[in-house]
């Protein structure tokens, strides 16, 4: 299957801005993140700290790949958010919902949900489509990926956004009611 070429650039714009902002957040809240890994309680304690950092660097990676070796970012990148939907499914099943994800160490905190699996399941089939064959772009399609995929990195934090406030909101009127 061959895809307009603007639509494979907007996925790889995409996951560049997702996953760098990822990691820029995490690096300024390192020892937060490590505590946010050991509040999922999948690894032994010995191993947060390492697992964390790694997360980090696997991040910084898929940013750095998606942006020059397409394919290889995208496995990387789906590698990651597949591991991410089993953290969170794991900690779903066991009830432990109120735990921050996380995902971008904002000032909003983030808690454990079927959304945040759903989120990142959309993006695996954002970065599955790299796996498709496409003629090389022309300069204005480069233009058209670009602000596609800044596009969509725009809606997806709007979005997050959007739906960390509301369950922020429901905790909120849950400790009041």
């Amino acid at each position: 299957m061959t895809l307009d070429p603007s639509i494979l650039l907007a996925c790889r714009v995409l996951g560049v801005l997702v996953f760098a902002t990822a990691v820029a957040s995490k690096l300024r809240h390192r020892d937060e993140f490590v505590g946010v890994v050991g509040q999922y309680r999948l690894l032994p304690l010995t191993l947060v700290r390492p697992a964390a950092m790694s997360v980090i660097i696997l991040e910084a990676g898929a940013a750095l790949s998606l942006a020059i070796l397409p394919t290889t970012g995208a496995v990387l990148a789906i590698a990651l958010l597949l591991i991410f939907c089993m953290a969170i499914i794991v900690n779903l099943a066991r009830g432990r919902v109120e735990i921050d994800c996380g995902c971008f160490q904002s000032a909003l905190r983030q808690t454990l949900s079927v959304g945040l699996v759903a989120r990142n399941l959309l993006l695996v089939l954002a970065f599955a489509i790299l796996f498709t064959s496409s003629a090389p772009a022309a300069p204005i399609q480069w233009l058209d990926g670009l602000a596609a995929g800044a596009m969509a990195f725009l809606l997806y934090n709007i979005a997050d956004t959007l739906v960390t406030l509301r369950g922020s909101a429901e905790n909120i009127r849950k400790r009041f009611s």
